[in-house]
């Protein structure tokens, strides 16, 4: 029977598509240009929350309406009681879809916005009345946040970018924009559905007047955007935009491409936007959102809340209504703007399908204000191996070396695009070998690369179509032997795999890569890990003991110890046995004495042993205060004069005591004179008998190595050259090559007339040519020639040699 390895489970592949950005400028002043914060085709959607910090009370919602530039004396909302933040407001987040099982929140973006000007002081630089106060000491871009279920903020958080800051360049109302990636955050709560509340927005408290004249009015506010998924609902196409775009009645028609993705081919096109802006009135209209239809005409967008000729109009609404579920709810927040919303493409009038952009554009010829975030969401077209399950069967679960597995690899489309160019590719692990494929169907072809280990297969177009059945890709590979393991010191070994898919649409072409799955989440969505074949090895290795171990020793009758508890430790099993036998001669007499011998074996479960065993000798009561020292059984070796070739070996002698049946002998030997023949050296050799009482007696040989010197005639060297010219080569008469033969050099020198030049009866060397006067009649230089000379060895029986010696200057 084969069991499976691992459980199948659903894996989807999420596409990317880039997004490009295009936009024309005829009129507005773009002070930052609008660039993708985020863009990913995944299966969920977006949701926000939002609220003002400026408002008519510190913590009444205001429902009037009045524009943000009628008043001079806009006050900041604080709801918190905290002495540290100078503004605050929070806002619900609900689930956005409580049908949708298995959601996860995937990114959390924080926009903070306001207009900074400096407040508005006299001439004497004292503060004007009703204009705030006193400037807040806070950099604009830090903020405070607190998540649901908590009562403290965070630590305060800094903007990851300042996206504009007008104050720079001292630009009208000089307003800010700043952005936080909180999805850390968030992912970390047990529940991201909650409230948030947001403090300390730095802004211009009171009255505002923009430079160059004219009461602009205050305004600001903070807003959270949040990207989720659900692996049931259907692919969309999200994109934010962020950026900063002052919109006037002379400078307007921004307009932004959104671009990248294909709409479904049939039915309804469903899409939804995300805006964040400020400085739009309640009571000043002919501001427009507009979108370019699919008749090339623009068209003004609307919601009930929205008029379509004052669409920012000091409002935070979702879904067509104002969004409420925030403190203080007001429902004019007098110059800040949030909304998500569906846009009404009825007829698909708007973006019809199979499209692949959609243009938005930013207008007015009366109202200011300034947009710095633009988000869409559409449904879109794309293919999806969404259930691309990677996994092995064998006879255990954990197979063994040498066993042959079978890996199977789940297919099926689960988008809604034809797949095509669709190729699977995985790398055969170096544990594993090759063995073939299962009989495939003619529209799937396989290779293997042996030296890559590369296994490849290409599938026909046409075979995984959106109403394509699922099919199974099987293959065999065989684990190596137990050879190849040897040097892994453990009982498995994992072996990872992984299959990657290349493939793009049959509509949307854009290319894409999915990758098998090992673990699945518990919505049944793969996490893209590799597979894990746990391999078991087969065990060799025997157990070993934890503790130190207890060597032999030797006790009297009163001294045996008791038996070390010893605990065995193993790389393959968890929990060894250790078995323990003890067993004692001689009835255990201490009037006699006894050995204990004690055994301890370790055994794994693969039946892998080590055995240690301790030898205990109990001394008898009579020998405890033994004096007696052992005695040697052999013949002692003595000492010896040898030459060089005629070393003998070193004898092995034994001993015997009265109390101890086994004595212990240590032997030890050196040598002088590095052991040199030439001069001779002494050995010495040692031998220690010791009882187990202590007490010992020595042997010690001594060997002498008689130098081994070369003394026959036929060694003699003598000098046939002599030039006395101090150059350090033949300056003396010299005889060589008997050194250390105790031989009296006689030496005689004559000239040509048979005359003796030089005598000397204890020759050492050291004649250099000169004459002495006895033997010329004048002391002095020989000249140079050739001289005749006569060696005698004094009282030796060596017969004196002769030979001719040439003597010269130079």
């Amino acid at each position: 029977m084969k069991k499976k390895l691992l459980q199948k489970k659903i894996n989807r592949a999420v596409g990317f598509l880039m997004l490009v950005l295009a936009f024309t400028n005829a009129n507005a002043q773009l002070q930052k240009e609008f660039s993708p914060r985020y863009s990913e085709t995944i299966t969920g959607d977006f949701t926000m929350v939002a609220n003002n910090v400026l408002s008519r009370h510190a913590t009444n919602a205001y429902n009037g309406n009045g524009s943000n530039h009628d008043f001079s004396d806009n006050v900041f909302i604080d709801i918190d009681s905290d002495p540290t933040t100078f503004n605050s407001s929070s806002a619900n987040l609900s689930n956005p879809s409580p049908g949708s099982s298995c959601m996860t929140i995937e990114r959390v973006f924080l926009y903070w916005a306001a207009a900074d000007k400096e407040y508005e002081v006299d001439g004497s630089g004292t503060p004007i009345a009703g204009n705030g106060g006193v400037e807040p000491s806070w950099n604009f871009n830090d903020i405070k946040l607190m998540l649901p279920g908590s009562s403290n903020y965070e630590a305060t958080l800094t903007a990851d970018e300042v996206i504009y800051r007008g104050r720079d360049d001292h630009f009208v109302n000089d307003p800010y924009i700043c952005v936080k990636d909180i999805t850390s955050w968030v992912q970390g709560l047990s529940n991201p559905f909650g409230t948030y509340q947001v403090a300390n927005v730095k802004a211009t408290e009171g009255q505002l007047l923009s430079h160059g004249g004219g009461r602009t009015g205050t305004s600001g506010g903070w807003q959270i955007v949040f990207v989720w998924q659900s692996p049931l609902m259907p692919q969309k196409h999200i994109t934010l935009f962020d950026g900063y775009a002052h919109i006037t009645s002379t400078q307007n028609n921004f307009d932004v491409t959104f671009d990248g993705f294909q709409t479904v081919p049939n039915g309804e096109v469903k899409a939804n936007m995300v805006i964040g802006s400020f400085e739009g009135d309640r009571g000043i209209s002919r501001d427009q959102l507009l979108i370019l239809d699919t008749s090339n005409s623009w068209e003004p967008l609307s919601t009930p809340m929205r008029p379509a000729n004052n669409f920012f109009n000091s409002s935070i609404t979702t879904n067509g209504s104002d969004f409420l579920d925030r403190t203080p709810a007001s429902s004019n927040t007098l110059g800040y703007d949030a909304s998500l919303f569906n846009l009404e493409n009825t007829g698909n009038s708007l973006i019809t399908n199979n499209q692949t952009s959609a243009t938005v554009r930013m207008t007015s010829d009366q109202e200011v204000y300034g947009l710095y975030l633009l988000g869409m969401a559409v449904e879109v077209y794309e293919p999806s191996l969404n259930s691309l399950d990677l996994y092995a069967t064998a006879s255990d679960e954990n197979p063994r070396t040498g066993e042959t597995i079978q890996i199977y690899l789940d297919v099926a489309n689960t988008g809604n695009d034809n797949i095509r160019n669709l190729s699977f590719s995985t790398t055969i692990p170096e544990e594993m070998d090759f063995i073939s494929v299962e009989p495939l169907p003619h529209e799937i072809t396989y290779n293997f690369d042996s030296v890559t280990r590369e296994l490849t297969f290409n599938i026909a177009d046409g075979y995984t179509d959106v109403t394509s059945a699922p099919y199974t890709i099987q293959y065999a590979v065989r684990i190596k032997d137990d050879a190849y393991f040897s040097s892994i010191p453990t009982c498995t070994f994992n072996s990872d795999s992984q299959t990657a898919a290349m493939y793009t649409g049959e509509i949307n072409t854009t290319q894409q890569t999915s990758n098998s799955s090992f673990t699945f989440d518990e919505c049944g969505v793969g996490n893209g890990d590799p597979t894990t074949i746990i391999i078991s090895i087969t065990d060799v290795q025997a157990p070993v003991f934890a503790e130190n171990l207890p060597g032999d020793i030797t006790v009297p009758c009163n001294g045996v110890p008791d038996a070390a508890v010893l605990t065995a430790i193993d790389y393959c099993d968890p929990d060894p046995s250790t078995t323990f036998t003890e067993t004692a001669t001689n009835d255990r007499s201490c009037e006699t004495g006894y050995e204990i011998t004690r055994t301890w074996t370790a055994t794994d479960s693969a039946n892998n042993t080590f055995t240690h065993t301790q030898i205990i000798t109990v001394i008898s009561d009579e020998c405890i205060m033994d004096e007696e020292a052992p005695t040697f059984v052999e013949e002692l070796p003595q000492n010896l004069i040898v030459d060089c070739d005629s070393i003998p070996e070193a004898d092995e002698l034994t001993a015997i005591d009265n109390c101890d049946a086994d004595p212990v002998i240590t032997f030890t030997e050196t040598a002088t004179n590095n052991e040199d023949c030439t001069t001779g050296y002494i050995i010495t050799r040692t031998w220690i008998a010791v009882d187990n009482n202590g007490n010992e007696t020595t042997h010690t040989q001594l060997i002498i190595v008689e130098a081994d010197m070369p003394c026959d005639i036929e060694n003699l060297v003598v000098s046939k050259t002599l030039t006395a010219n101090g150059d350090g080569i033949n300056d003396v008469f010299e005889i060589s090559g008997l050194e250390g033969c105790d031989y009296t050099y006689h030496l005689k020198v004559f000239n040509r007339w048979g005359n003796i030049v030089y005598e000397n009866s204890d020759y050492s060397n050291d004649w250099s040519g000169f004459a002495p006067k006895s033997s010329l009649g004048n002391s002095g230089m020989l000249s140079s020639g050739t001289y005749y000379y006569i060696i005698g060895f004094g009282n030796n029986e060596i017969k004196p040699v002769n030979g001719y010696i040439y003597i010269g200057s130079n």
